[in-house]
């Protein structure tokens, strides 16, 4: 069993222990989408919570999502 402590900033609960291994992909956003890898989701938080205090952002989907595609929705990220 494998125990995430995290302090989250995000107001939504962390996962349940049975969605922590789901796979997932890291992006970033730079002008546009840049998958970076996959990854499953528990260590995509840590990689987020460690990317995010140093002042770096980066965003995670469910692998079948293509945030490409409502890049129009989310001009305010640039």
């Amino acid at each position: 069993m494998r125990w995430i402590a995290v302090v989250s900033p995000w107001c939504n609960p962390l996962p349940m222990e049975q969605y922590v291994a789901h796979r997932v992909v890291i992006y970033f956003y730079s002008g546009r989408w840049i998958p970076i890898q996959f990854c499953d989701l528990g260590d995509a938080i840590i990689l987020y919570h460690r990317l995010w205090a140093a002042g770096h952002q980066l965003f995670v989907f469910p692998p079948h999502l293509n945030p490409a595609l409502f890049e129009t929705e989310l001009e305010w990220i640039s």
